[in-house]
Order: structure tokens, then C-alpha cells, then sequence
């Protein structure tokens, strides 16, 4: 009878301490590391006078020409003759010195080129692309600009804002023109590509 007893008496001591324990606080998991890697970054830095607001990271300017029919162009020699206007474009450049900035373009340099005999600038060639099909580059007043001649192939503007510094904008309107004979141009696509360099002075 003691024998049971104490075995009582036993289990019970171990239940009343179960039940002491089980009043704590659970101990704090530890975490768990897995696997591990790197974050890599990437970019240039760069110490441009000038910037234009629109260009993606490759400094390239989309330039949208729309739809238009060869019915409707004017010629490389008179772009104005056709009956569908000049697509306008403003450009915002942010310079951080200088009075003056100028962008002075060159067809020939990794661009689509020149119209042989002609001022205005050459399609992309290629599969599907229009022929006897160039764009005509008019300054703000709408004279032709003459892309064959690097003292006249620019568009330039004044700086205007406060300080050193400021923001200028560059207006031009681009048209598709026939450049041979009556008649010849084909239909196609009309994309075309045009470097340019930003001086400041």
C-alpha cells in the first residue's frame, strides 16, 4: 500500500512540475540560414554637359512619323509642297553651364546616311523599307535643313532659366519627301536613324 502510494505521490510531483513548465514561455526558435547570393549593380556614370529630357538610357530619341501616303508628301526639294504638314517636335535639353547649345547633326556617322544628291536623310535599307522615300529636317521658321553640310546640319537654341545653368528647347519638324522621279516612291516602311552631338558654348 505505501509502495502505491509513493508511485502516486511520484507521478503526481512530475505532473505539477509539467504543469509549471508548461506556464513559461516557449523558447525563442532560432533561424534557419539557407542559401546565400549577391546583388550586382550595374550603371555609368558620366559627366555630360547636357541632357535631353525623353531620351531612354541609350541617349536615343523616339521619334514618331505616323502613317503617311506618298500621295501626300512633298519632294526632298521642297518639302512643304506635299499636302500633309511636318511632324513638330520640341526638345528639352538641361545643361548645367554655358549660353548656347547646339545639336549638330551627322547622318554618316553609324546613321542611315544621306539621299545621294540630295539634303535630306536616307531610310534604314532593309526588307519592306520605302524607296525613292527620305526625311526632310525644317528648323523652326520651316526652312529645309541641309544635312549634307556640318556648318548648317545643327539646330541651336538660348539657354533660358536662372544661374549657370538652365533649360533650352530645340524645335524642328521632320517630313517624310519623294526624292526621285515622279511616281517612283514605293510604299514600305520609312524608319531612318540620325546621331547627333550636343555642344554648348
Amino acid at each position: 500500500m505505501k509502495k502505491i502510494s509513493s508511485a502516486v505521490l511520484a507521478l503526481a510531483m512530475i505532473a505539477s512540475t509539467g504543469y509549471a513548465f508548461a506556464g513559461e514561455d516557449p523558447p525563442t526558435p532560432q533561424p534557419v540560414q539557407g542559401g546565400s547570393g549577391k546583388i550586382s549593380f550595374t550603371g555609368t556614370i558620366n559627366n555630360d554637359a547636357c541632357t535631353i529630357d525623353g531620351s531612354n538610357n541609350d541617349r536615343v530619341i523616339a521619334m514618331d512619323m505616323g502613317n503617311v501616303a506618298i500621295k501626300d508628301m512633298g519632294t526632298a526639294e521642297n518639302p512643304a509642297s506635299g499636302r500633309v504638314s511636318a511632324q513638330d517636335f520640341n526638345l528639352n535639353v538641361n545643361c548645367n553651364t554655358g549660353t548656347k547649345v547646339s545639336m549638330l547633326f551627322d547622318a554618316n556617322s553609324g546613321g542611315s546616311g544621306l539621299v545621294p544628291g540630295k539634303k535630306v536623310l536616307a531610310l534604314n535599307t532593309g526588307n519592306g523599307t520605302a524607296t525613292n522615300v527620305g526625311i526632310a529636317l525644317l528648323d523652326s521658321k520651316g526652312a529645309l535643313i541641309d544635312l549634307t553640310s556640318k556648318s548648317t546640319a545643327k539646330l541651336q537654341g538660348d539657354l533660358h532659366g536662372t544661374g549657370t545653368g538652365g533649360e533650352s528647347t530645340l524645335s524642328f519638324s521632320a517630313a517624310y519627301v519623294t526624292t526621285g522621279a515622279e511616281g517612283s516612291a514605293t510604299a514600305g516602311r520609312g524608319d531612318a536613324t540620325l546621331p547627333f552631338i550636343l555642344e554648348y558654348e
